[in-house]
């Protein structure tokens, strides 16, 4: 199916005269300065400058944030663990207790 859809474009373009196809030629060229332009005047515009600053800001914010706080989330779990540790030896000893007593 591609191969025919090629191969009809390439009949399109060989039924053009040249005239019709460098005028093709020449519109594509100028299209593609065009957009070339627009893209260096969107890159050096200071307002999409300052939002590609912001978002990188605050993309390094939100990362320092998410570590810190799975570094409190590590030492809370921590805790608990060692908690649960405890209590188990507790309920360990109560039970050893009872069973000797």
């Amino acid at each position: 199916m591609r191969v025919l859809a090629v191969a009809l474009a390439c009949l399109a373009i060989t039924a053009c005269s040249k005239s019709t196809t460098a005028d093709l030629s020449h519109d594509v060229k100028d299209a593609g300065h065009d957009l070339k332009a627009e893209a260096v005047k969107i890159k050096n515009d200071p307002d999409i400058r300052r939002a590609g600053d912001d978002a990188k800001r605050v993309g390094h914010d939100l990362a320092v944030s998410v570590k810190q706080d799975a570094s409190t989330a590590k030492i809370e779990a921590d805790k608990a663990g060692d908690k649960a540790k405890h209590t188990a030896n507790d309920v360990k000893d109560d039970v050893r207790d009872d069973t000797k007593g």
